[in-house]
């Protein structure tokens, strides 16, 4: 898994937690700068150049992996998405009884890393997804070990600060938040469409250059936006504290699930206004206000709601957590994944 993530921190605390030693094994430590940069361009080539590109590229991590493995020696190895991981290598990780868990962060139908990404599954005792289209389609193709699984809040990287530095509110206080990259397709037009709807506010976005693209469409946009690279989840902390809302809206690779970001901004304390999906129906089940956004027609009336009334805006942020964090906590969590290895 990329060490950076929370993902791991968080999964690395649940185990060892349960008596489990947890060693981490992330590629990106072993590659040079211009290998890096160079693959994350690749996609761009023909394919004749990628498969000779890939050859070096997948074959250098990949015997790296093979040392890791026996010099670590797991009984488990957990993987997220694909991380370049070749087929083959997997085969020798199963032939030595290892048991092989993947954990889909991004949509292995749609994800460009590897031409490998819903190869590597078969060799998997168990495929855990957060978004049950994913799981219906990946059980789709005969993949029969597929379990949908949510990470308990990530209350470790996203806490609600009492009292902190002035400054730091002085600088990102604000009625509403939005933290996130934009696109160049449609999906871009959608998400600043989504966006649009919060420009009668208090709102501030940071994101990339892609937003000023879709400002000829949604001029009110421009003076709400300021340009921003990636934001670590230390300053995307501060970031929802200091703000009373955060918009989530749909993402084009989750069909039924439900995005990181509202389980960041709930661990934050900060109400997540969500672009309505599926999944929703059962995680936040039996709440009566639940922010969620079926007709964006519905987003000023919803915001008026939530804004003028900060004793409905903290119960709901407070339902939220309770109902999410019953079923999916550290113990559950951990229950789950050894259930399926069963």
């Amino acid at each position: 898994m990329p060490t950076k993530y929370p993902i791991y921190a968080m999964l690395e605390k649940i185990f060892s937690g349960y008596g489990y030693e947890c060693q981490n094994i992330d590629y990106r430590k072993i590659l040079k700068n211009w290998e890096t940069k160079i693959n994350t361009q690749m996609f761009r080539l023909p394919d004749k150049v990628r498969i000779k590109w890939e050859k070096y590229f997948f074959s250098k991590i990949n015997r790296w992996y093979r040392t890791q493995i026996a010099i670590l020696k797991p009984d488990i190895v957990f993987i997220y998405n694909n991380e370049m991981l070749l087929p083959s290598t997997l085969k020798e990780i199963k032939n030595q009884k290892k048991k092989i868990l993947f954990y889909l962060g991004d949509n292995p139908l749609f994800t460009p890393t590897s031409r490998y990404n819903i190869d590597v599954l078969q060799y998997a005792d168990a495929v855990f997804v957060p978004d049950t289209f994913w799981q219906m389609q990946l059980k789709k193709i005969g993949l029969p070990h597929v379990h949908h699984l949510l990470p308990p809040l990530p209350e470790k990287q996203y806490f609600k600060i009492d009292g902190f530095d002035s400054d730091a509110i002085k600088k990102y206080q604000t009625d509403i938040v939005y933290v996130g990259m934009c696109y160049n397709d449609s999906w871009g037009y959608k998400k600043a469409c989504f966006l649009n709807w919060f420009t009668g506010y208090n709102l501030q976005i940071y994101g990339n250059k892609a937003w000023k693209r879709w400002f000829r469409f949604f001029p009110e946009l421009e003076k709400h936006y300021t340009e921003s690279n990636y934001v670590p989840y230390q300053r995307l902390n501060i970031m929802y504290n200091a703000a009373k809302i955060v918009p989530v809206d749909g993402n084009p690779a989750i069909f039924n699930g439900i995005h990181l970001r509202v389980f960041e901004s709930l661990s934050s304390g900060t109400l997540p206004l969500m672009e309505w999906n599926a999944d929703m129906d059962f995680v936040f089940k039996d709440i009566t206000d639940l922010p969620a956004i079926k007709d964006y027609r519905a987003i000023p009336e919803t915001l008026e709601f939530f804004l003028g009334n900060n004793e409905a805006r903290e119960q709901t942020v407070h339902e939220m957590k309770q109902a999410y964090s019953k079923q999916y906590n550290s113990s559950s969590v951990v229950d789950k994944i050894l259930k399926a290895l069963e």
